[in-house]
């Protein structure tokens, strides 16, 4: 039985990469992806990957706690996560990333090491 639509993983992956300097907080995973532990995603992409994303520590709108902003650290890092999103589409059977997107994508990060 084949699956329908695109993994939750690489609808979470696009949606962080197409977050740019601003980057995404675990609720905005999981509010624009339908998804659950939006921390898992960011840690799991930090392992496989081989980088180090920026933790900016958020009060909540509330007042009460705090939450992580997550943010790429450097176009370098964009690209190996493009380069695993393809990589998993292709060996999946769904859309990989356009030369187009991929551009568009790179375009939301500066070229140094800092994001902002």
């Amino acid at each position: 039985m084949k699956k329908q639509g695109t993994p939750k993983k690489h609808r979470a992956r696009l949606y962080m990469l197409r977050t740019g300097v601003n980057g995404f907080t675990e609720n905005e995973i999981l509010y624009y992806c339908r998804l659950s532990s939006g921390r898992n995603y960011a840690s799991e992409l930090e392992r496989r990957c081989a980088i180090h994303l920026e933790r900016i520590d958020e009060r909540n709108p509330d007042g009460i706690g705090s939450h992580y902003r997550y943010r790429f650290a450097c176009r370098d890092d964009v690209q190996r996560v493009i380069s695993l999103v393809n990589a998993r589409a292709t060996t999946s059977g769904y859309p990989a990333l356009t030369l187009g997107e991929i551009n568009d994508i790179l375009s939301l990060y500066p070229d140094d090491k800092q994001a902002a």
